[in-house]
């Protein structure tokens, strides 16, 4: 497989800790961590720009792979936009969802076998064989008769499978692909602490649970609950992750679906992962400084102290 040495030019984000040590609030933080997962993200579309040599597109096997590329750039991009409108209630569900992307990619990187993306596909049609045995049934109990919508569906379904090369009436879609749930690829991978700590709190957000309508959507008052439509600002930690673990998924990618030939890319992502490392080192030391601050603060103080925050925020 080869790649061009003409690698598409990808802004570099400057990192200085002089400059950073500056930062009065943490909006300046999230301005630099955005920068940064567009500079790791750009790198993630050029990965999955690669074209085997000699071909004109990916066969079923790689574009398991690839296509997990593509939709790691598209969530990251989608976080991206959620914490630029300054909506950190989504910004957790988008972050959730590119910490699976990167775990399955990781993963199907690693297990890299026939049989771990058929189980990948067959679980992925496991809906629709549901769906269409659902209508087949019906049809049948109606006497053969088949509505416009049903048709339409069935058709749908059958041009998925095709594509998927996948027969549904002799496979027998498993519960987990690879046997395995996300935690417990998560695990395989290395992952599992990131999962723990920063991204099994986030299913909330995703399943709409108890937590979340708690932490967001209400307002506790005089033993009682209130609504509460007010978008809660954004944190720079999800940014800082997200584009932490872009850079591990692409070098993974590069040594080992790529290899020596994609040197081109591969030589820049350990300052990428530098400077983001720089990043959430010092944002980590701002917040430990500010606790201490607002510590010695009497309860009068505090309160200015939190409004200074939130309009510089804005």
């Amino acid at each position: 497989m080869t790649v061009s040495s003409n690698v598409p030019e990808v802004k570099r984000v400057e990192v200085d800790p002089s400059v950073i040590s500056t930062f009065k609030s943490e909006h300046e933080y999230i301005g630099l961590s955005v920068e940064l997962l567009i500079e790791a993200s750009s790198y993630v579309c050029i990965a999955g720009n690669i074209i085997p040599p000699a071909e004109n597109a990916w066969n079923r096997h790689e574009a398991v792979l690839v296509g997990h590329l593509v939709r790691l750039y598209k969530l990251n991009t989608a976080l991206l936009d959620q914490t630029c409108q300054r909506r950190r209630e989504t910004t957790f569900i988008f972050a959730r969802l590119a910490f699976e992307c990167i775990v399955n990619t990781i993963f199907i990187i690693r297990n890299d076998r026939s049989e771990i993306v058929q189980s990948y596909i067959e679980h992925s049609m496991r809906h629709e064989k549901r769906l269409r045995d659902r209508i087949r049934n019906k049809i049948t109990e109606r006497g053969g008769e088949i509505w416009p919508i049903e048709k339409r569906i069935l058709d749908s379904i059958e041009r998925s499978a095709k594509n998927s090369d996948v027969d549904l009436d002799r496979i027998d879609p498993p519960k987990n692909w690879a046997g395995k749930n996300l935690f417990d690829k998560a695990r395989d991978v290395g992952l599992d602490e990131a999962y723990l700590g920063a991204f099994a709190g986030p299913s909330h957000s995703i399943h709409g649970n108890w937590h979340d309508l708690l932490e967001y959507n209400l307002e506790v008052k005089d033993g009682g609950f209130l609504p509460n439509f007010e978008w809660h600002p954004p944190r720079p930690q999800l940014l800082t992750t997200i584009a932490h673990l872009t850079v591990i998924t692409l070098g993974e990618f590069f040594s080992e679906i790529i290899g020596p030939a994609g040197n081109a890319v591969a030589e820049r992502l350990p300052d990428l992962y530098e400077r983001i490392q720089i990043l959430i080192h010092l944002h980590e030391e701002f917040l430990v400084s500010r606790t201490n601050r607002e510590s010695h603060l009497t309860p009068t103080l505090k309160i200015l102290e939190t409004e200074r925050q939130r309009s510089e925020d804005f």
